[in-house]
C-alpha cells in the first residue's frame, strides 16, 4: 500500500482519473478496427470451433494483467518506463523504452491506416487518403494535447456510444443457423493454437496500462476494473464470433474481408436503408480512443526517457509521421507490412516480454527480502 502512495505522489492530482475509468481505458484500447474483420483470420485454424480459442485467449489475458500489476508495483514510478531504468540501467533501459515507443506508434498507425482503407472501400472510394488522414490526425492531436484526462474521457464515450450499435447484432439472430457451429470440439490442439494466435491480435491495446497506470487513483481498487474491462472485451468478441459463425458458413467466411460489415448490411429501417454507413461513421468514436491511447503512451515514454524534449513537439512530429504515412504509402504492401509488425511486436510483448519481466520482478523481490533478513 505504501508503494501505491509513493507512485501517486509522482503524478499531479488534477491529472489523475477515478479507478473505474480503467475499465473504459482497457476496453476502449482493445475494441477497434479488429471487430470488423477478425472472424476470417481466426477461422483458418479451428474453423467453427475458433470461438473456444477466443475465449481461452481472453481469459488468459487476466493472468498477463496480473503480471503487469506486479511489475508496476515494484517500479520506482509505478510504470514500465521506470522499471526498465531501475532494472537494466539508464542506457539499456532507455533503449527498451524506445522499443516500447515504436511498438505503441506502429500499433496506433495501423488502426488509423486501416480505418482510412475502410472508408475508401465502403463509402468514399473517390476521396484521396490524405483528406481522411488529415481529419484523424487533427482530432488525435486535439485530444492527446489536452492531457490524459481528455484521453480517458474520449475512451469513456468510445465505449458507451458504439455499445448501442453492437445491440444491432441481436437483429441478426433472426438469420442464425445453429448447425453451422456443429460439430463441436472436433479439432486438434494445433488448430486451436492457430486460431488462438490469430485471436491474440484482437486483444492488443491494454498493454498501454504499463504507462498510464500511475494516473489512476486508488490503484488497489482499480485492478478489479481492469479485470472487468478484459472480461467485457472477451464477452464482446465471443458474442460477435458466435453470431458470425451462425450467419456464414466456413467456406463463405474465408473469402470475406469485412464479415461484420457484411452482416450489418442486411439491417434496414423504413427511414434508413444503408445502416452500415451509420455504423462505419460512428465507428470513428471507437478507433479514436485506440489511436489516442497509443499516441499518449508513446509520448509519455519519450518524455520520461528524454526529459528535455517537449511533449508538444514530440506529439507534432508523431502526428506528421501518421499523416505522411497514410497519405503517401497507400499501397496494400505497406498495410500488410504494418500488420506483420504489429502482430509480431504485440505477441512477443504480451506472451514473451511481460512474463519475462514478471519473473525478473519476482527475483528482485526475493533478493530484496534476503538482504533485509541478513541485515536484521
Amino acid at each position: 500500500m505504501d508503494k501505491v502512495i509513493n507512485v501517486q505522489a509522482v503524478v499531479k492530482e488534477n491529472s489523475m482519473v477515478s479507478p473505474y475509468f480503467l475499465f473504459f481505458l482497457i476496453h476502449g484500447s482493445q475494441v477497434g478496427i479488429s471487430v470488423l474483420n477478425f472472424q476470417s483470420r481466426i477461422s483458418k485454424g479451428a474453423g467453427q470451433d475458433a470461438w473456444v480459442s477466443v475465449l481461452a485467449v481472453g481469459l488468459s489475458l487476466n493472468v498477463i494483467f496480473f503480471m503487469m500489476l506486479h511489475i508496476m508495483k515494484y517500479a520506482s514510478n509505478g510504470d514500465i518506463i521506470s522499471f526498465h531504468t531501475d532494472t537494466f540501467g539508464k542506457w539499456i533501459g532507455g533503449l527498451l523504452n524506445l522499443a516500447m515507443t515504436f511498438t505503441f506508434l506502429v500499433a496506433g498507425l495501423l488502426v488509423s491506416h486501416s480505418f482510412i482503407e475502410l472508408l475508401q472501400v465502403w463509402v468514399f472510394n473517390g476521396i484521396p487518403s490524405w483528406e481522411f488522414a488529415l481529419l484523424i490526425c487533427l482530432l488525435s492531436y486535439y485530444i492527446v494535447s489536452g492531457g490524459f484526462r481528455i484521453v480517458a474521457g474520449i475512451s469513456f464515450w468510445g465505449v458507451v456510444i458504439p455499445s448501442f450499435l453492437l445491440l444491432s447484432s441481436l437483429y441478426l439472430f433472426h438469420y442464425r443457423e445453429i448447425s453451422y457451429l456443429l460439430p463441436i470440439f472436433n479439432h486438434g490442439i494445433k488448430e486451436y493454437f492457430i486460431s488462438a494466435k490469430a485471436s491474440s491480435t484482437m486483444f492488443f491495446g491494454f498493454e498501454t496500462v504499463l504507462v498510464y497506470f500511475p494516473f489512476i487513483k486508488n490503484q488497489s481498487r482499480a485492478s478489479k476494473w481492469g479485470h472487468l474491462g478484459l472480461l467485457f472485451t472477451t464477452l464482446v468478441y465471443l458474442v460477435i464470433t458466435l453470431v458470425t459463425f451462425m450467419f456464414f458458413t466456413q467456406g463463405k467466411l474465408k473469402i470475406l474481408t469485412w464479415p461484420t460489415l457484411t452482416m450489418i448490411k442486411i439491417i434496414a429501417f423504413p427511414f434508413l436503408e444503408r445502416f452500415e454507413f451509420i455504423f462505419i461513421f460512428t465507428w470513428l468514436f471507437v478507433i479514436l480512443p485506440v489511436i489516442c491511447i497509443y499516441l499518449w503512451s508513446a509520448i509519455r515514454t519519450v518524455k520520461l526517457t528524454f526529459p528535455k524534449l517537449k511533449p508538444t513537439y514530440v506529439l507534432f512530429f508523431f502526428i506528421c509521421c501518421y499523416f505522411f504515412y497514410s497519405s503517401i504509402l497507400e499501397d496494400i504492401y505497406y498495410t500488410k507490412l504494418l500488420i506483420k509488425i504489429v502482430r509480431y511486436n504485440g505477441f512477443i510483448l504480451l506472451f514473451g516480454y511481460i512474463p519475462l519481466l514478471f519473473i525478473i520482478s519476482l527475483i528482485k523481490v526475493v533478493i530484496k527480502n534476503r538482504k533485509q533478513q541478513s541485515i536484521s
